[in-house]
């Protein structure tokens, strides 16, 4: 995507469950990237009072919790019903997308910025950017992150990664691809390899 000064932005995505949280946070403090989550800002949008109408409308009362949206319980929904999720993906992306682009274009005046988003592909939102990291780990690994980091059933995360598109159908989609499978302390020198690359290619500049 091409920012409205001369800093260009960087898009970072992955499955759930496959670190992509940690590799964002390793460019943010360690190589000096300015960084945005879509997932993040995705929060904030449900909580705007006229998004929360459209899914109460959409899904129900039973998502709505304390005059806001209980985020687990439309997760329960959405994760194991493909159309729902895409119902869902309509009612919010559009703002999602507009919010993000706005905090993009304001960061990037004065540094690079990457931006991570778990749909970026599905959502179709690649076509934005010029470069897309792809983050991914061996299955079983992502399965068990998945599980201990969320409390739940073997079951429950395969439901979870079974609504995202596939490693191998994100991958052609790829500019580089990044493995957590053995850690952070082995990752990072992946990162910071694709970070001077970035640089010497003047893909910010």
């Amino acid at each position: 995507m091409q920012s409205q000064n001369k800093n260009a932005v960087a898009a970072l995505t992955g499955s759930i469950g496959t670190g992509k949280t940690v590799v964002l946070d390793y460019f943010r403090d360690n190589l000096g990237f300015k960084t945005v989550s879509a997932d993040a800002i995705g929060h904030e949008v449900l909580q705007k009072p006229e998004i929360i109408d459209k899914v109460v409308k959409t899904f129900g009362e039973g998502v709505l919790k304390n005059g806001g949206i209980d985020r687990a319980a439309l997760g329960k929904i959405v994760f194991s019903d493909k159309a729902a999720l895409l119902r869902l993906n309509e009612l919010t992306h559009p703002a999602i997308l507009k919010q993000t682009f706005e905090i993009i274009n304001e960061l990037s005046q004065k540094s690079p910025v990457i931006l991570e988003a778990a749909i970026l592909i599905e959502a179709g939102w690649h076509k934005y950017f010029d470069t897309v990291m792809l983050v991914y780990c061996k299955p079983e690994i992502q399965l068990y992150r998945l599980m201990t980091r969320d409390g739940i059933s073997r079951e429950e995360a395969e439901k979870k990664i079974g609504s995202q598109m596939s490693f191998e159908a994100k991958k052609p989609f790829a500019t580089y691809l990044i493995d957590t499978s053995f850690g952070i302390e082995v990752t990072k020198i992946t990162l910071e390899k694709i970070a001077a690359d970035l640089i010497n290619r003047d893909v910010f500049s």
